[in-house]
């Protein structure tokens, strides 16, 4: 399974570091998700992470998960952007807790955040067949191996 975790922060939030912990998490969970498999029709996960301060949070809202079979964009008749079996969900952080904390703690935040999420994500209907249990499950034993939360979280 690939995955990525994209971010949309606010430039108040320091974000230069947060990014670069945010590529350290991602790197690390790409190789421990690597040889994982939730559904055949699914080959990627992005995951996007918005905290931005409160005067801009009304033009960044939280979507409904969207799963993409195949789309291919093209632009001045050169095929650029090829997604394919790929499932977008975002999730959004309080700028005010995160803005707060320092590495760990953001990193802890973060993946909270994102248990929470999975917890009660509705899937799109075309992937009922995707092991969300498993894929929780792998997560949250990513982030306890990490340290980022206790076994105990989100139960």
């Amino acid at each position: 399974m690939r995955i990525s975790l994209l971010s949309t922060f606010s430039s108040e939030l320091n974000p230069e570091s947060i990014y670069k912990y945010i590529e350290e998490v991602e790197g690390k969970l790409k190789v421990f998700l690597k040889d994982k498999f939730y559904s055949k029709l699914v080959d990627k996960i992005s995951i996007e992470i918005i905290c931005v301060h409160p005067s801009y949070d009304q033009f960044f809202t939280v979507h409904r998960p969207k799963y993409i079979e195949e789309s291919c964009k093209t632009m001045y008749g050169v095929q650029g952007l090829s997604l394919n079996k790929v499932l977008i969900f975002n999730l959004k952080i309080d700028f005010n807790i995160l803005n707060n904390s320092g590495k760990e703690e953001g990193l802890r935040i973060i993946a909270q955040a994102i248990l929470e999420t999975l917890k009660t994500l509705k899937y799109p209907v075309k992937l009922k067949e995707f092991d969300k249990l498993g894929f929780y499950n792998d997560m949250k034993t990513f982030f306890i191996e990490e340290g980022l939360i206790t076994v105990h979280a989100n139960e």
